[in-house]
């Protein structure tokens, strides 16, 4: 009797995806992400075992892929009750705080300020990162 096919990680997918668009080796993969061994990218790749969330900036960062994607994407499969709330915008940031971030954006981007902006989106994002850093936070004790 065959086994039924399992459905592919998106999350395994993106990395996949990622690895082979880097041309960079699995081992450089890993040690620029921090990771001890490379075997750990093949695992993760293969969607043995789930990217470590706490991990994804840092791993996005030495595939030069876009963080927020491969977070989203992560958060969506592993966490999609975290990221219901997320997405949703419930928890919300106060006028005055949407603007300190709209400037301290414009300020380093060098772009103009923007006549209107799409705030549910901004609030998934910066809830996505605050996020992390909770998470991160919480599982370093």
């Amino acid at each position: 009797m065959t086994k039924p096919r399992k459905t592919p990680s998106p999350t395994a997918i993106f990395l996949n995806h990622a690895i082979s668009a880097s041309g960079r080796t699995q081992k450089e993969i890993a040690e620029d992400a921090g990771f001890p061994k490379p075997n750990v990218i093949s695992m993760m790749k293969l969607g043995a075992t789930k990217v470590p969330i706490d991990r994804i900036p840092a791993l996005a960062e030495a595939l030069g892929a876009d963080a927020d994607e491969f977070l989203e994407i992560a958060l969506r499969e592993y966490h999609p009750e975290v990221f219901a709330v997320i997405a949703a915008g419930e928890i919300g940031l106060s006028d005055d705080e949407l603007m300190l971030i709209t400037i301290y954006r414009t300020a380093f981007a060098g772009s103009t300020l923007p006549m209107t902006q799409d705030v549910s989106e901004l609030i998934a994002k910066i809830f996505r990162l605050i996020w992390l850093v909770q998470f991160e936070a919480s599982a370093n004790g």
